[in-house]
């Protein structure tokens, strides 16, 4: 009946239109009935989505609604409406990276703020940052973006715990080598918080460059779970048949219970958030849609650690305890029975009339066996069976255990201490029966992408591509990173050569066979293929940094300048183009531009020994003896290799003190 209605308010409102505005509406309507509505068609990554807003024409209680759920919250821009922090406590000290943090709001702008404090308490390594994305709906915890002129996004180092109502070191950060300014956000990451963005086709395969465009939307929306809308409104204002209208859009409830399953689990089921799946080869991270199967779009891979599967539990750990239940297994529970979608936690009729769901199968308990288990009422079957837990990787948050099992003895909600999981071995989640090869080659490449693999990996890889006959070329780009990151040059020049004679002219092999001559030493040919890498792909920061870097090695320095200033400029937190800038203007005699992109480099990367050192020489030659030995007296404490520091701090305190006239004998 709420559906029948909701079509004909739109077929109502559609004729109100097209009376009034008569033969423009017409027109229009030939051109594209979505433009009735103010909508039109999503292109490329976003092929056949509309804005949600239309959605909201037939289902306005229902979309109303679902602005309050957190996935309809899990990605904005920052506003007033958005915030959740209690400003009063948006500054702390982290003591194991010897750096103050603040997060301000001025009523336009949401500012991080991020400093060091010298020998004498005043200010140094100071950086400041606008707040472009808010990353998570804020009702545990939430995260904070910004984005490069390049069109990257990186995360910075704190969060917000709403349990704990303060800021404090985002999940990951608590240590004193923490990422700093440069985690960057991958497609996989958003591919759970938000909606997909309009981006040209391809531009989402796996080693595509991670940029968005400066529009994205705001939460994972409707089409997220109900697949494409543009066909569906247009079968709608075209008064199809009701079934022609229905089989336009998809209603998970009536899909086959895997499918069914699937529309949930595409973004709730993370079996461990140490190694992502990788997605199938050559599907496109914005790629799936409701209504297909999982498995053919990505492989969940399962961790093996020290301690049992059963023990384990992550903050997005929903799906992967609620699969461990019998309740789930032999009974068939799933998500949708206990959770309206559309609903907040708080409104959702369905959560509060759990206990009805458990009565299904289960006889309740006595009410006097309920209370000795200190549960507040005696139907509350969640208190006892599926407690609040303390999350292991985001030790800040509890959260619901969706392990359906018997009560649990224990402090589930004591504290624990940030720690780094010991992954022993990578095994993929469910595998499917007979695949063989086909889950080795994607437990490689995992194992390789999570950078966990050893010595021999790459031929491995290599062994499982050509044992599949894929004619792929995804394994090669992998077994190409592999082999730079190892240094292996050699044999990291014969695969990008590999991948050159498949795609003649691909930008990233070219970038990477010239840091494979570079590496080997053959600099003066490096150069044209990145030269070549900079001309076919020229918003790519690693592209340009590293034809700056070889640019210097020969001594082409104001070359190299006009390369590393346009990495910068794409890419302002690439620290490591600051600290050769800086070089190459030490090369051509501009001392005051080199210290300030040493200072630059300190701001961005307190840990960065490099920028200690030539900021300290710089501020020698300069005559600022004192500036000087201040930061090297920072890097004591703050740098990757404290001790580079203290020979470079001792050997400036001996020219010291060898250059101080002594003073007459009274």
């Amino acid at each position: 009946m709420k559906r029948t209605q909701g079509l004909n308010r739109l077929r109502r409102w559609c004729m109100v239109t097209l009376l009034g505005t008569a033969a423009n509406a017409l027109a229009t309507v030939a051109a594209d009935p979505l433009q009735l509505l103010h909508l039109r068609e999503g292109t490329g990554t976003a092929a056949g989505h509309i804005a949600d807003t239309g959605c909201a024409t037939c289902h306005p209680a229902t979309y109303a609604s679902y602005q309050d759920v957190g996935m309809a919250q899990s990605f904005r821009r920052p506003s007033a409406a958005a915030l959740v922090e209690d400003f009063a406590r948006t500054q702390f000290e982290h003591t194991p990276s010897k750096s103050h943090f603040s997060l301000t709001w001025n009523g336009e702008v949401l500012l991080f703020k991020r400093w060091q404090r010298d020998d004498e308490g005043k200010p140094i390594n100071a950086f400041s940052q606008r707040v472009d994305w808010i990353l998570g709906s804020g009702h545990r915890s939430r995260v904070y973006l910004y984005r490069t002129p390049g069109g990257e996004l990186y995360q910075l180092p704190i969060a917000w715990y709403t349990q704990e109502q303060r800021l404090a070191m985002a999940p990951g950060y608590d240590r004193a080598d923490h990422d700093g300014l440069t985690r960057r956000i991958r497609r996989e990451c958003l591919f759970c918080h938000n909606a997909y963005p309009e981006q040209p086709t391809g531009s989402d395969a796996h080693w595509a460059p991670p940029v968005f465009p400066a529009a994205l939307p705001e939460g994972t929306g409707c089409q997220r779970c109900h697949g494409p809308g543009a066909v569906h409104v247009r079968q709608v204002i075209a008064n199809a048949p009701v079934e022609t209208i229905r089989a336009s859009i998809i209603n998970p409830a009536r899909l086959a219970p895997a499918r069914r399953d699937d529309v949930c689990f595409q973004c709730h089921l993370l079996p461990a958030v140490a190694v992502i799946g990788p997605r199938r080869l050559d599907r496109g991270d914005y790629s799936f849609r409701p209504g297909q199967a999982l498995d053919d779009y990505l492989v969940h891979m399962e961790t093996v650690t020290g301690e049992p599967a059963t023990e384990r539990f992550e903050i997005n750990h929903h799906a992967y305890r609620l699969m461990q239940s019998d309740c789930y297994q032999k009974g068939g529970i799933t998500c949708i029975d206990c959770h309206n979608p559309h609903h907040p936690l708080a409104k959702d009729t369905r959560l509060a009339s759990v206990d009805a769901t458990c009565g299904r199968c289960h006889e309740p308990h006595p009410a006097e066996s309920v209370a000795v288990k200190g549960t507040a009422t005696p139907e509350n079957c969640v208190g006892c069976h599926m407690p609040r837990r303390r999350t292991q990787d985001v030790v800040h948050v509890t959260m619901t255990d969706h392990h359906i099992a018997r009560a649990r003895s224990g402090d589930l909600l004591a504290q624990l201490r940030e720690a780094t999981p010991d992954v022993k071995d990578v095994q993929p989640f469910a595998p499917q029966p007979g695949a063989g090869a086909t889950d080795a080659l994607y437990r490689t490449l995992a194992i390789l992408r999570a950078d966990l693999a050893g010595h021999g990996a790459d031929a491995h890889l290599a062994r499982l591509a050509a044992a599949t006959e894929t004619a792929s070329l995804t394994p090669h780009f992998d077994i190409a990173a592999f082999q730079l990151g190892q240094r292996n040059f050699a044999r990291a020049l014969q695969t990008t050569q590999h991948l050159l004679a498949e795609a003649p002219g691909n930008a990233l092999a070219t970038a990477w066979r010239g840091v494979a001559r570079m590496g080997s030493g053959d600099v003066a040919n490096a150069v044209p293929d990145f030269l070549a890498a900079t001309q076919s792909a020229p918003d790519v920061p690693e592209f340009q940094f590293n034809l700056g870097l070889a640019l210097h090695a020969l001594q082409r320095h104001a070359q190299a300048r006009e390369a590393l200033s346009e990495a910068i400029r794409l890419r302002p937190n690439l620290v490591a183009a600051w600290v050769t800038r800086g070089h190459v203007h030490t090369a051509l005699g501009r001392d005051e531009d080199a210290i300030s992109d040493y200072r630059q480099a300190l701001a961005l990367q307190p840990r960065e020994t490099r920028a200690y050192l030539a900021l300290a020489d710089r501020l020698v030659a300069d005559g600022q003896r004192d500036e000087a030995l201040r930061y090297l007296r920072m890097g004591t404490h703050a740098a990757a290799k404290p001790e580079a520091i203290r020979a470079a701090l001792d050997e400036h305190q001996r020219n010291d003190a060898a250059t101080t006239p002594a003073k007459p004998l009274e």
